[in-house]
């Protein structure tokens, strides 16, 4: 069977490692990548990411990329861009997106994107970490194991110092006045629309009727002192935002039936209910149902927690990949996808 021809957009730490891991991959071929930076055009994509060469040359132009005519790509990109998804779609090629998108219905956006999934003949969907695995398909998952369920609540702790981008990590309001900056209502209300398209996912899929979902508390851990973050570099200053907890409501049939806090810190002491161990869980579900359910979801002892996340998002996305190019077309969800399996083969221990 012929492979699957997949391009890449973009090579940020999620983006470089599906870079890394298409190489011979048994089921998507990889025919083209996209770069933000000029300093990156014209590399050759393997050695760029540090990995083998490829002779799959990088190129600056998104104009090139659906030119290629490949069978999806991979949107790996730090913004939700609608122009150039709608630009994707309407060319015929199936568009997996790490950012947005993760439940169109009644999203502004949902007629362009439908529209031009429906004229190029494609599908197009989303998922990550959150939205994607703790906000929505965790917690259906699981739902298939109890009934009677009265309540779901989620925990996320992500781990920041590790990531290495010190602008993305600056968006979310980090080494900021606390509350104060550009970002904060960019971003406050960037999870009210992404949980809430979650959020409403699990509504849909326990046959329930969404009302809304609000913003109920945004916390600061203070930094004690002045320190730099190991990998991205980014400066944090004494008496700015060290780490920041968001606590997300939803309501469906007249009442709470959605709890969500995510947690995004920098160091381990930023007090005794922020995370302690890199050990912890980094992901926690509670189901209040009949039999109650919690469960846990993280990484052995030792692994980074940072490096290990941004590879969940990739596998995450390449194990999609072939079921979205398969579906019909439309604007889906993880509600429309069977539960996704590992498709790479089996590697040594």
């Amino acid at each position: 069977m012929a492979k699957y021809r997949v391009a890449q957009c973009y090579t940020g730490p999620v983006g470089a490692e599906i870079v890394r891991r298409l190489a011979d991959h048994p089921l998507m071929e990889l025919v083209g990548v996209l770069v933000h930076f000029p300093e990156k055009v014209g590399l050759d994509s393997g050695e760029l990411v540090g990995a083998a060469a490829n002779c799959i040359i990088t190129t600056g132009s998104l104009d090139e990329i659906i030119a290629l005519k490949p069978d999806a790509i991979i949107w790996s990109g730090s913004t939700y861009d609608i122009d150039a998804f709608e630009r994707i779609l309407a060319a015929g090629i199936n568009l997996y997106n790490g950012i947005g998108a993760y439940f169109l219905e009644g999203q502004p956006e949902e007629g362009r994107l439908r529209g031009a999934a429906a004229r190029g003949g494609v599908s197009l969907c989303a998922g990550g970490n959150i939205p994607g695995l703790v906000a929505d398909a965790l917690p259906m998952f699981l739902s298939g194991y109890t009934g009677r369920i009265c309540h779901i609540r989620m925990w996320q702790r992500n781990d920041m110092a590790s990531g290495p981008s010190a602008g993305q990590i600056q968006l979310l309001g980090v080494g900021l006045p606390p509350g104060e900056g550009p970002y904060v209502e960019h971003i406050n209300a960037g999870w009210l629309r992404a949980i809430g398209q979650s959020s409403r996912m699990v509504a849909q899929g326990m046959g329930l009727e969404w009302d809304g979902i609000t913003l109920e508390n945004v916390e600061y851990a203070i930094a004690p002192e002045d320190y730099v973050l190991p990998v991205s570099g980014l400066e944090i200053g004494k008496g700015t935002a060290a780490g920041i907890r968001w606590t997300l409501v939803a309501h469906a049939n007249g009442r709470e039936f959605y709890r969500l806090v995510n947690e995004q810190s920098t160091r381990l002491d930023h007090g005794p209910d922020w995370r302690q161990a890199y050990d912890e869980p980094a992901w926690r579900v509670e189901i209040d149902g009949d039999p109650p359910i919690v469960a846990t979801f993280g990484w052995p002892s030792g692994t980074q927690p940072g490096k290990a996340c941004h590879d969940l998002n990739a596998a995450r996305a390449m194990n999609i990949v072939p079921r979205l190019i398969e579906a019909e077309p439309g604007a889906l969800s993880v509600l429309d996808f069977p539960a996704a399996v590992a498709g790479d083969g089996l590697f040594p221990a």
